[in-house]
Protein backbone atom coordinates (compact mmCIF):
# COMPACT_ATOMS: atom_id res chain seq x y z
CA UNK A 1 0.00 0.00 0.00
CA UNK A 2 2.93 2.21 0.43
CA UNK A 3 4.12 1.36 -3.15
CA UNK A 4 0.71 2.32 -4.47
CA UNK A 5 0.86 6.01 -2.03
CA UNK A 6 3.64 6.98 -2.75
CA UNK A 7 2.97 6.95 -6.53
CA UNK A 8 -0.38 8.28 -6.14
CA UNK A 9 1.58 11.07 -4.15
CA UNK A 10 3.46 11.99 -7.30
CA UNK A 11 1.05 12.27 -9.87
CA UNK A 12 -0.90 14.39 -7.43
CA UNK A 13 2.67 16.94 -7.15
CA UNK A 14 3.25 16.68 -10.35
CA UNK A 15 -0.64 17.72 -11.92
CA UNK A 16 -0.69 20.38 -9.30
CA UNK A 17 2.92 21.64 -9.95
CA UNK A 18 3.78 21.44 -6.28
CA UNK A 19 6.73 19.18 -5.27
CA UNK A 20 5.75 19.72 -1.43
CA UNK A 21 2.61 18.22 -1.63
CA UNK A 22 1.78 15.30 0.30
CA UNK A 23 -0.75 12.68 0.12
CA UNK A 24 -1.98 10.55 2.79
CA UNK A 25 -4.76 7.88 3.25
CA UNK A 26 -8.11 8.36 5.75
CA UNK A 27 -11.63 7.75 5.83
CA UNK A 28 -12.76 9.85 3.42
CA UNK A 29 -11.32 12.91 0.88
CA UNK A 30 -10.13 16.27 1.46
CA UNK A 31 -7.56 18.65 1.58
CA UNK A 32 -4.94 20.42 4.29
CA UNK A 33 -2.65 22.88 3.73
CA UNK A 34 -0.01 21.03 2.01
CA UNK A 35 -1.58 18.04 1.93
CA UNK A 36 -4.27 16.27 0.24
CA UNK A 37 -6.34 13.25 1.75
CA UNK A 38 -8.09 9.97 -0.32
CA UNK A 39 -10.06 7.53 0.62
CA UNK A 40 -8.15 4.31 2.69
CA UNK A 41 -7.49 1.29 0.16
CA UNK A 42 -9.43 -1.07 2.39
CA UNK A 43 -12.91 1.08 2.07
CA UNK A 44 -12.12 1.10 -1.67
CA UNK A 45 -11.73 -2.26 -2.17
CA UNK A 46 -14.74 -3.02 0.21
CA UNK A 47 -16.68 -0.86 -2.59
CA UNK A 48 -15.30 -2.28 -5.75
CA UNK A 49 -14.06 -5.73 -4.35
CA UNK A 50 -11.21 -7.01 -6.41
CA UNK A 51 -7.50 -6.38 -5.49
CA UNK A 52 -5.26 -3.16 -5.48
CA UNK A 53 -3.14 -4.16 -8.46
CA UNK A 54 -6.43 -4.22 -10.36
CA UNK A 55 -6.58 -1.75 -13.49
CA UNK A 56 -9.79 -0.63 -12.41
CA UNK A 57 -8.46 -0.13 -8.79
CA UNK A 58 -5.99 2.12 -9.86
CA UNK A 59 -7.98 4.11 -12.40
CA UNK A 60 -10.18 4.60 -9.69
CA UNK A 61 -7.57 5.87 -7.39
CA UNK A 62 -6.05 8.31 -9.49
CA UNK A 63 -9.43 9.77 -10.59
CA UNK A 64 -9.80 10.68 -6.65
CA UNK A 65 -6.81 11.93 -6.09
CA UNK A 66 -7.00 14.20 -9.47
CA UNK A 67 -10.60 15.30 -8.38
CA UNK A 68 -9.07 16.57 -5.02
CA UNK A 69 -6.00 18.37 -7.45
CA UNK A 70 -8.15 20.08 -9.56
CA UNK A 71 -9.93 21.59 -6.17
CA UNK A 72 -6.84 22.96 -5.06
CA UNK A 73 -5.80 24.30 -8.29
CA UNK A 74 -8.98 25.87 -8.51
CA UNK A 75 -9.60 27.18 -5.05
CA UNK A 76 -12.90 25.44 -4.40
CA UNK A 77 -12.35 25.48 -0.81
CA UNK A 78 -13.27 29.45 -0.70
CA UNK A 79 -16.70 28.99 -2.65
CA UNK A 80 -17.63 26.10 -0.83
CA UNK A 81 -17.78 28.51 2.27
CA UNK A 82 -20.29 30.82 0.97
CA UNK A 83 -21.94 27.57 -0.83
CA UNK A 84 -21.94 26.51 2.96
CA UNK A 85 -23.36 29.71 4.19
CA UNK A 86 -26.45 29.63 1.26
CA UNK A 87 -27.73 26.51 2.52
CA UNK A 88 -28.13 28.28 5.73
CA UNK A 89 -31.71 29.46 3.89
CA UNK A 90 -31.69 27.78 1.23
CA UNK A 91 -31.27 23.59 1.82
CA UNK A 92 -29.86 21.52 -1.17
CA UNK A 93 -27.76 24.65 -2.67
CA UNK A 94 -24.51 23.70 -1.71
CA UNK A 95 -24.81 20.53 -3.14
CA UNK A 96 -26.28 22.15 -6.65
CA UNK A 97 -22.80 23.79 -6.35
CA UNK A 98 -20.54 21.19 -5.45
CA UNK A 99 -22.07 18.93 -7.95
CA UNK A 100 -21.32 21.88 -10.56
CA UNK A 101 -17.91 22.54 -9.14
CA UNK A 102 -16.76 19.07 -9.34
CA UNK A 103 -17.80 19.02 -12.85
CA UNK A 104 -16.18 22.67 -13.65
CA UNK A 105 -12.86 21.39 -11.94
CA UNK A 106 -12.87 18.52 -13.54
CA UNK A 107 -13.08 20.10 -17.46
CA UNK A 108 -9.95 22.87 -16.15
CA UNK A 109 -7.77 19.65 -15.40
CA UNK A 110 -8.61 17.77 -18.66
CA UNK A 111 -8.00 21.31 -20.12
CA UNK A 112 -4.17 20.83 -19.32
CA UNK A 113 -3.77 17.48 -18.37
CA UNK A 114 -5.79 15.13 -21.65
CA UNK A 115 -5.57 11.83 -20.18
CA UNK A 116 -7.41 12.74 -16.98
CA UNK A 117 -10.85 12.12 -18.16
CA UNK A 118 -10.23 8.39 -18.52
CA UNK A 119 -9.74 8.42 -14.69
CA UNK A 120 -12.57 10.68 -14.00
CA UNK A 121 -15.07 8.38 -15.54
CA UNK A 122 -13.35 5.66 -13.67
CA UNK A 123 -13.81 7.59 -9.85
CA UNK A 124 -17.35 8.19 -10.89
CA UNK A 125 -18.46 5.15 -12.91
CA UNK A 126 -18.88 3.13 -9.57
CA UNK A 127 -20.97 6.00 -7.92
CA UNK A 128 -23.28 6.38 -10.92
CA UNK A 129 -23.37 2.84 -11.18
CA UNK A 130 -25.39 2.57 -8.13
CA UNK A 131 -27.44 5.60 -8.30
CA UNK A 132 -28.68 3.67 -11.80
CA UNK A 133 -29.56 0.66 -9.48
CA UNK A 134 -31.29 2.53 -6.62
CA UNK A 135 -33.50 4.11 -9.77
CA UNK A 136 -34.39 1.00 -11.36
CA UNK A 137 -35.64 0.03 -7.37
CA UNK A 138 -37.48 3.00 -6.80
CA UNK A 139 -35.14 4.09 -4.17
CA UNK A 140 -33.76 7.10 -5.57
CA UNK A 141 -34.88 10.26 -4.91
CA UNK A 142 -35.93 13.40 -7.46
CA UNK A 143 -33.52 15.67 -6.28
CA UNK A 144 -30.19 13.16 -6.50
CA UNK A 145 -31.48 11.49 -9.98
CA UNK A 146 -31.15 15.75 -11.08
CA UNK A 147 -27.78 15.94 -9.31
CA UNK A 148 -26.59 13.09 -11.26
CA UNK A 149 -28.06 14.66 -14.54
CA UNK A 150 -26.38 17.98 -13.76
CA UNK A 151 -22.91 16.36 -12.99
CA UNK A 152 -22.89 14.29 -16.36
CA UNK A 153 -24.53 17.49 -18.66
CA UNK A 154 -21.15 19.23 -17.24
CA UNK A 155 -18.72 16.52 -18.05
CA UNK A 156 -20.32 13.69 -20.46
CA UNK A 157 -23.38 12.25 -22.48
CA UNK A 158 -26.25 13.95 -22.00
CA UNK A 159 -29.09 12.45 -19.72
CA UNK A 160 -31.44 10.60 -21.27
CA UNK A 161 -28.99 9.39 -24.48
CA UNK A 162 -26.93 5.85 -24.70
CA UNK A 163 -23.41 6.49 -23.87
CA UNK A 164 -20.45 4.55 -25.81
CA UNK A 165 -18.37 1.90 -24.10
CA UNK A 166 -16.33 4.76 -22.72
CA UNK A 167 -18.62 6.94 -21.58
CA UNK A 168 -20.75 7.21 -17.93
CA UNK A 169 -24.21 5.41 -18.48
CA UNK A 170 -26.93 8.18 -18.96
CA UNK A 171 -30.13 6.36 -20.25
CA UNK A 172 -31.26 5.79 -17.02
CA UNK A 173 -33.37 9.01 -16.01
CA UNK A 174 -37.01 9.51 -16.08
CA UNK A 175 -38.24 11.71 -19.02
CA UNK A 176 -39.68 15.19 -17.00
CA UNK A 177 -36.20 14.54 -15.34
CA UNK A 178 -34.82 14.64 -18.79
CA UNK A 179 -36.50 17.73 -20.08
CA UNK A 180 -35.95 19.80 -17.10
CA UNK A 181 -32.54 19.21 -17.35
CA UNK A 182 -32.49 19.96 -20.92
CA UNK A 183 -33.86 23.41 -19.81
CA UNK A 184 -30.88 23.84 -17.28
CA UNK A 185 -28.85 22.97 -20.00
CA UNK A 186 -27.17 26.39 -21.13
CA UNK A 187 -26.31 27.10 -17.10
CA UNK A 188 -24.89 24.21 -16.51
CA UNK A 189 -22.65 24.72 -19.08
CA UNK A 190 -21.86 28.32 -18.45
CA UNK A 191 -21.39 27.08 -14.46
CA UNK A 192 -18.83 24.37 -15.93
CA UNK A 193 -17.27 26.94 -18.69
CA UNK A 194 -16.13 29.51 -16.35
CA UNK A 195 -12.84 30.12 -15.65
CA UNK A 196 -13.10 30.49 -11.85
CA UNK A 197 -15.35 30.36 -8.83
CA UNK A 198 -17.62 33.26 -9.00
CA UNK A 199 -19.20 32.16 -12.22
CA UNK A 200 -19.79 28.58 -10.84
CA UNK A 201 -21.29 29.85 -7.66
CA UNK A 202 -23.75 32.37 -9.54
CA UNK A 203 -24.80 29.92 -12.39
CA UNK A 204 -25.41 27.01 -9.25
CA UNK A 205 -27.61 30.32 -7.45
CA UNK A 206 -29.71 30.01 -10.57
CA UNK A 207 -30.07 26.57 -11.35
CA UNK A 208 -31.31 26.17 -7.64
CA UNK A 209 -34.23 28.39 -8.19
CA UNK A 210 -35.02 26.35 -11.56
CA UNK A 211 -35.18 23.74 -8.64
CA UNK A 212 -37.41 25.44 -6.13
CA UNK A 213 -40.15 26.02 -9.00
CA UNK A 214 -40.22 21.95 -9.30
CA UNK A 215 -39.35 20.82 -6.14
CA UNK A 216 -41.35 20.62 -2.68
CA UNK A 217 -39.43 22.23 0.21
CA UNK A 218 -39.93 18.29 1.62
CA UNK A 219 -37.93 17.11 -1.37
CA UNK A 220 -35.16 19.98 -0.87
CA UNK A 221 -35.25 19.36 3.34
CA UNK A 222 -34.40 15.62 2.71
CA UNK A 223 -31.75 16.06 0.20
CA UNK A 224 -30.12 17.74 3.25
CA UNK A 225 -30.75 15.17 5.86
CA UNK A 226 -29.20 12.76 3.25
CA UNK A 227 -26.27 14.69 2.49
CA UNK A 228 -24.92 16.48 5.45
CA UNK A 229 -22.04 19.53 4.88
CA UNK A 230 -18.97 18.04 4.45
CA UNK A 231 -16.16 19.58 7.41
CA UNK A 232 -14.91 22.93 6.55
CA UNK A 233 -11.59 23.89 8.34
CA UNK A 234 -12.55 26.48 11.18
CA UNK A 235 -9.82 28.89 9.78
CA UNK A 236 -11.62 28.72 6.64
CA UNK A 237 -15.07 29.95 7.76
CA UNK A 238 -13.42 32.25 10.11
CA UNK A 239 -11.43 34.37 7.11
CA UNK A 240 -14.87 34.47 5.58
CA UNK A 241 -16.30 36.21 8.70
CA UNK A 242 -13.71 38.66 8.07
CA UNK A 243 -14.75 39.81 4.22
CA UNK A 244 -18.31 39.13 4.81
CA UNK A 245 -17.76 42.22 7.87
CA UNK A 246 -15.84 44.07 5.29
CA UNK A 247 -18.77 43.71 2.96
CA UNK A 248 -21.15 44.36 4.90
CA UNK A 249 -21.59 48.16 3.86
CA UNK A 250 -23.25 46.96 0.99
CA UNK A 251 -20.71 47.28 -1.75
CA UNK A 252 -19.78 43.86 -2.14
CA UNK A 253 -22.13 40.78 -2.10
CA UNK A 254 -22.04 38.71 0.45
CA UNK A 255 -21.98 35.38 -1.80
CA UNK A 256 -19.67 36.55 -4.76
CA UNK A 257 -17.14 39.26 -3.51
CA UNK A 258 -14.91 40.89 -5.88
CA UNK A 259 -12.48 38.34 -7.53
CA UNK A 260 -9.92 41.17 -8.66
CA UNK A 261 -7.06 41.43 -6.16
CA UNK A 262 -7.93 39.22 -3.54
CA UNK A 263 -5.88 36.23 -5.62
CA UNK A 264 -2.53 35.98 -4.56
CA UNK A 265 0.53 36.91 -7.14
CA UNK A 266 2.41 34.11 -8.92
CA UNK A 267 5.11 32.92 -6.16
CA UNK A 268 8.46 33.68 -6.46
CA UNK A 269 10.41 31.46 -8.51
CA UNK A 270 12.83 29.33 -6.82
CA UNK A 271 16.90 29.73 -7.59
CA UNK A 272 17.98 26.85 -10.22
CA UNK A 273 20.58 24.51 -8.50
CA UNK A 274 21.81 22.00 -10.76
CA UNK A 275 24.99 19.78 -9.26
CA UNK A 276 28.11 19.39 -11.93
CA UNK A 277 26.51 15.71 -12.71
CA UNK A 278 23.49 17.15 -13.69
CA UNK A 279 24.44 20.25 -15.70
CA UNK A 280 26.91 17.75 -17.51
CA UNK A 281 23.98 15.26 -17.93
CA UNK A 282 22.01 18.67 -19.45
CA UNK A 283 24.25 17.79 -23.13
CA UNK A 284 24.37 20.19 -25.87
CA UNK A 285 20.87 21.47 -25.81
CA UNK A 286 21.40 23.79 -22.62
CA UNK A 287 20.72 27.12 -22.11
CA UNK A 288 23.66 29.64 -22.29
CA UNK A 289 23.21 30.24 -18.30
CA UNK A 290 24.62 26.77 -18.22
CA UNK A 291 28.32 25.97 -18.39
CA UNK A 292 29.17 22.36 -20.27
CA UNK A 293 31.85 20.88 -18.23
CA UNK A 294 33.55 23.71 -17.59
CA UNK A 295 33.08 26.04 -20.52
CA UNK A 296 30.06 28.03 -21.82
CA UNK A 297 28.18 28.15 -25.03
CA UNK A 298 29.94 29.25 -28.43
CA UNK A 299 28.93 29.75 -31.58
CA UNK A 300 31.23 29.51 -34.25
CA UNK A 301 32.01 32.46 -36.38
CA UNK A 302 30.43 30.49 -39.88
CA UNK A 303 27.21 29.64 -38.14
CA UNK A 304 26.30 33.25 -36.87
CA UNK A 305 24.00 34.40 -39.06
CA UNK A 306 20.82 37.72 -38.76
CA UNK A 307 17.30 36.73 -38.52
CA UNK A 308 16.26 36.87 -41.81
CA UNK A 309 18.86 34.69 -42.93
CA UNK A 310 17.54 31.20 -41.30
CA UNK A 311 14.30 32.03 -42.30
CA UNK A 312 13.17 29.52 -45.36
CA UNK A 313 9.96 29.39 -46.66
CA UNK A 314 8.66 25.53 -47.04
CA UNK A 315 7.37 24.21 -49.94
CA UNK A 316 3.44 24.09 -50.69
CA UNK A 317 1.94 20.52 -49.88
CA UNK A 318 -0.84 18.24 -50.98
CA UNK A 319 -4.34 19.13 -49.62
CA UNK A 320 -5.31 15.72 -49.08
CA UNK A 321 -2.40 14.91 -46.80
CA UNK A 322 -3.42 17.79 -45.15
CA UNK A 323 -6.64 16.80 -44.66
CA UNK A 324 -5.43 13.31 -43.43
CA UNK A 325 -4.06 14.82 -40.83
CA UNK A 326 -7.18 16.13 -40.23
CA UNK A 327 -9.14 13.06 -39.96
CA UNK A 328 -6.52 10.88 -38.67
CA UNK A 329 -5.68 13.17 -35.85
CA UNK A 330 -6.35 11.72 -32.51
CA UNK A 331 -9.17 13.15 -30.40
CA UNK A 332 -7.00 14.21 -27.53
CA UNK A 333 -5.97 16.95 -30.19
CA UNK A 334 -9.39 17.72 -30.96
CA UNK A 335 -10.12 17.98 -27.57
CA UNK A 336 -7.32 20.77 -26.84
CA UNK A 337 -8.36 22.45 -29.55
CA UNK A 338 -11.99 22.45 -28.67
CA UNK A 339 -11.08 24.02 -24.88
CA UNK A 340 -8.64 26.42 -26.29
CA UNK A 341 -11.63 27.97 -28.49
CA UNK A 342 -13.91 27.99 -25.57
CA UNK A 343 -11.51 29.69 -23.25
CA UNK A 344 -10.54 31.95 -25.78
CA UNK A 345 -14.27 32.94 -26.90
CA UNK A 346 -15.78 33.28 -23.10
CA UNK A 347 -13.83 36.55 -23.57
CA UNK A 348 -15.89 37.64 -25.78
CA UNK A 349 -19.14 36.91 -24.54
CA UNK A 350 -21.90 39.64 -23.30
CA UNK A 351 -21.80 39.16 -19.44
CA UNK A 352 -24.02 40.99 -16.47
CA UNK A 353 -22.42 41.23 -13.37
CA UNK A 354 -22.01 43.27 -10.27
CA UNK A 355 -24.31 44.76 -7.18
CA UNK A 356 -26.07 47.51 -8.07
CA UNK A 357 -29.20 49.89 -7.52
CA UNK A 358 -30.54 50.00 -10.82
CA UNK A 359 -29.82 47.57 -14.02
CA UNK A 360 -31.09 43.84 -14.58
CA UNK A 361 -32.72 42.00 -11.57
CA UNK A 362 -30.32 39.43 -10.12
CA UNK A 363 -33.35 37.05 -8.95
CA UNK A 364 -31.05 34.48 -6.85
CA UNK A 365 -30.13 37.31 -4.41
CA UNK A 366 -33.91 38.33 -3.81
CA UNK A 367 -33.54 37.08 -0.01
CA UNK A 368 -30.82 39.66 0.96
CA UNK A 369 -33.22 42.36 0.80
CA UNK A 370 -34.67 40.58 4.17
CA UNK A 371 -30.96 41.76 5.45
CA UNK A 372 -31.78 45.41 4.41
CA UNK A 373 -29.03 45.23 1.62
CA UNK A 374 -30.63 46.51 -1.90
CA UNK A 375 -28.14 45.94 -4.60
CA UNK A 376 -29.80 43.07 -6.43
CA UNK A 377 -29.23 44.37 -9.91
CA UNK A 378 -26.70 43.76 -12.51
CA UNK A 379 -25.08 45.56 -15.42
CA UNK A 380 -24.04 44.75 -18.46
CA UNK A 381 -20.58 44.41 -19.19
CA UNK A 382 -18.91 45.56 -22.89
CA UNK A 383 -17.38 42.30 -24.46
CA UNK A 384 -13.74 42.09 -24.62
CA UNK A 385 -12.16 42.40 -28.10
CA UNK A 386 -9.35 39.66 -29.11
CA UNK A 387 -6.48 42.29 -28.93
CA UNK A 388 -4.16 38.69 -28.85
CA UNK A 389 -1.80 36.82 -31.51
CA UNK A 390 -0.03 33.00 -30.89
CA UNK A 391 3.21 32.01 -32.06
CA UNK A 392 3.33 28.15 -32.51
CA UNK A 393 6.78 27.04 -32.19
CA UNK A 394 7.26 23.20 -33.56
CA UNK A 395 10.19 21.42 -32.87
CA UNK A 396 11.98 19.83 -35.95
CA UNK A 397 15.03 18.26 -34.43
CA UNK A 398 16.39 14.48 -34.91
CA UNK A 399 15.16 13.45 -32.05
CA UNK A 400 11.64 14.08 -33.10
CA UNK A 401 12.44 11.04 -35.10
CA UNK A 402 12.33 8.62 -31.90
CA UNK A 403 8.33 6.79 -31.53
CA UNK A 404 7.24 9.11 -34.61
CA UNK A 405 7.00 12.47 -32.22
CA UNK A 406 6.77 14.63 -35.18
CA UNK A 407 3.50 13.17 -36.27
CA UNK A 408 2.08 14.11 -32.71
CA UNK A 409 3.55 17.44 -32.98
CA UNK A 410 2.32 17.90 -36.63
CA UNK A 411 -1.21 16.83 -35.36
CA UNK A 412 -1.22 19.34 -32.71
CA UNK A 413 0.02 22.41 -35.10
CA UNK A 414 -2.60 21.53 -37.59
CA UNK A 415 -5.60 21.59 -35.23
CA UNK A 416 -4.00 25.04 -32.90
CA UNK A 417 -3.87 26.21 -36.62
CA UNK A 418 -7.11 25.63 -37.64
CA UNK A 419 -9.09 26.95 -33.95
CA UNK A 420 -7.02 30.04 -34.01
CA UNK A 421 -7.82 30.51 -38.00
CA UNK A 422 -11.52 30.39 -36.84
CA UNK A 423 -11.08 32.52 -34.22
CA UNK A 424 -9.80 35.02 -36.25
CA UNK A 425 -6.68 35.99 -34.91
CA UNK A 426 -2.99 36.74 -36.08
CA UNK A 427 -1.05 33.81 -35.77
CA UNK A 428 2.36 32.26 -36.92
CA UNK A 429 3.94 28.95 -37.04
CA UNK A 430 7.77 28.15 -37.54
CA UNK A 431 9.16 25.09 -37.08
CA UNK A 432 13.21 24.90 -35.71
CA UNK A 433 16.27 22.90 -35.97
CA UNK A 434 19.54 23.76 -37.65
CA UNK A 435 20.67 23.56 -41.52
CA UNK A 436 23.15 20.45 -41.02
CA UNK A 437 24.47 17.81 -38.56
CA UNK A 438 25.86 19.36 -35.69
CA UNK A 439 28.34 16.77 -36.04
CA UNK A 440 29.46 16.80 -39.54
CA UNK A 441 29.41 20.47 -39.55
CA UNK A 442 32.14 20.27 -36.22
CA UNK A 443 34.42 17.57 -38.21
CA UNK A 444 33.97 19.74 -41.53
CA UNK A 445 35.83 22.62 -39.58
CA UNK A 446 38.47 20.75 -38.11
CA UNK A 447 36.73 19.88 -34.35
CA UNK A 448 37.52 16.41 -34.19
CA UNK A 449 36.60 14.09 -32.00
CA UNK A 450 33.06 16.10 -32.06
CA UNK A 451 31.57 15.46 -28.71
CA UNK A 452 34.11 17.43 -27.21
CA UNK A 453 33.02 20.15 -29.00
CA UNK A 454 29.04 20.17 -28.25
CA UNK A 455 29.57 23.11 -26.61
CA UNK A 456 29.67 25.30 -29.86
CA UNK A 457 27.39 25.46 -32.14
CA UNK A 458 28.76 25.06 -35.92
CA UNK A 459 25.35 25.08 -37.92
CA UNK A 460 23.20 27.93 -38.45
CA UNK A 461 19.68 28.04 -37.47
CA UNK A 462 16.88 27.23 -39.34
CA UNK A 463 13.34 28.63 -39.04
CA UNK A 464 11.00 27.42 -41.37
CA UNK A 465 7.61 29.89 -41.48
CA UNK A 466 4.93 27.68 -42.24
CA UNK A 467 2.37 30.86 -41.91
CA UNK A 468 4.09 34.16 -41.01
CA UNK A 469 1.62 36.43 -39.11
CA UNK A 470 0.40 38.46 -42.00
CA UNK A 471 -0.45 36.01 -44.39
CA UNK A 472 -4.27 34.21 -44.87
CA UNK A 473 -4.39 30.38 -43.66
CA UNK A 474 -6.82 28.84 -46.41
CA UNK A 475 -4.10 29.35 -49.41
CA UNK A 476 -0.75 27.41 -47.22
CA UNK A 477 -2.29 25.77 -44.75
CA UNK A 478 -1.02 22.48 -46.85
CA UNK A 479 2.98 23.27 -46.06
CA UNK A 480 2.10 21.95 -42.85
CA UNK A 481 2.32 18.30 -44.06
CA UNK A 482 6.10 19.36 -44.40
CA UNK A 483 6.87 19.65 -40.52
CA UNK A 484 9.41 16.17 -40.46
CA UNK A 485 12.71 16.26 -38.09
CA UNK A 486 15.61 17.79 -39.62
CA UNK A 487 18.97 18.11 -37.88
CA UNK A 488 19.99 19.73 -34.37
CA UNK A 489 17.93 22.35 -31.70
CA UNK A 490 19.83 24.96 -29.76
CA UNK A 491 16.12 25.68 -27.89
CA UNK A 492 17.24 29.20 -25.93
CA UNK A 493 17.76 30.45 -29.49
CA UNK A 494 14.90 29.35 -31.67
CA UNK A 495 12.99 30.75 -28.95
CA UNK A 496 14.46 34.47 -28.66
CA UNK A 497 14.07 34.32 -32.28
CA UNK A 498 10.37 33.91 -32.30
CA UNK A 499 9.87 36.28 -28.88
CA UNK A 500 11.74 39.23 -30.74
CA UNK A 501 9.37 38.24 -34.21
CA UNK A 502 6.21 38.07 -31.79
CA UNK A 503 7.19 41.09 -29.14
CA UNK A 504 7.20 43.58 -32.42
CA UNK A 505 3.67 42.55 -33.08
CA UNK A 506 1.28 45.67 -31.88
CA UNK A 507 -1.38 43.27 -29.82
CA UNK A 508 -1.70 43.50 -26.46
CA UNK A 509 -1.45 40.19 -25.39
CA UNK A 510 1.10 37.58 -26.90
Amino acid sequence: MERRRTRLEILAQVAAHNYGLSLRYGDKPGQEEEAIQIEDPERTLAQLGGDLGDESVLRYQKGMVLLEVAHRLEGSLRWAVRAARAERERPGFFHVWHTLEDARCERRLAASLPGTPKNFRAFVRPALERAAGDHARGDLPVFFQIQWGLYLLGTGPKPGAAAGDESLRADWFDPPVTALLQRLAPAVERACASAGGAGCLEAAGEIYEALRRVLTEEQLARAKEALPLPDIPEEALLKDDSREGEGADGEESALLPEIAGDQDGPPEAEPVELTPEELAALGHWASPRFELKGRSKEVHPTALLPDERTIVIPPEGRLDEYQAIVENAGSHIKVLAWKLMQIIQERTYTRYSGSHRSGKLNAPKLWKQRLGKYRLFQRRESPERLDICFTLLVDESGSMNRESKYLAAREATVFFAEVLDRLDVPFEIIGYSTENSEAAMAAALGHVPAFKFRHIRHSPLQHRIYKAFEEPFAPIKARLVNIYPRFNNWDEEHLTFAYRRLIAREEREK
